[in-house]
């Protein structure tokens, strides 16, 4: 016959005892404070219908005012009125414009050229520039 082991039962975990610290205060119920019902007396309702009414009639004319008002011209933006002109430039062998002479005045323009050249070659060209012309 075989024999039967004793099996011995595991002891419950222990309890912990409640002490000062580890207990925790449940919070008391809030008391609902009882309102004592107050008999108001009920405004007359009159009186806010004629506002509405005052309301509706105010956005009626201003709405008639903006119908009746004559629709606003769109102004656009006017641009600068820009002309082509031509120009003498002086420049120098590194193609740096040095001198700018309208075009009327290329005498001046030759004698500021040579006036150069004696250090280092300049030279005259012609050349077209957008200006904006102011109205008046």
């Amino acid at each position: 016959m075989a024999k039967k082991k004793a099996v011995k039962k595991k002891a419950a975990p222990k309890k912990k005892v409640a002490t000062k610290k580890t207990v925790k205060k449940k919070a008391a119920p809030k008391k609902k404070a009882k309102k004592k019902a107050v008999k108001k007396k009920a405004a007359p309702k009159k009186p806010a219908k004629k506002k509405k009414a005052a309301k509706k009639k105010a956005v009626k004319k201003t709405v008639a005012a903006v119908a009746t008002a004559a629709p606003k011209k769109r102004t656009r933006r006017r641009r600068k009125q820009k002309i082509k002109k031509v120009f003498w430039i002086v420049y120098s062998s590194t193609m740096k414009p040095v001198a700018k002479f309208e075009f009327h005045e290329r005498k001046e323009a030759l004698a500021k050229a040579e006036q150069l050249s004696k250090k280092s070659p300049h030279f005259l060209q012609k050349k077209k520039e957008e200006i904006e012309v102011e109205d008046s």
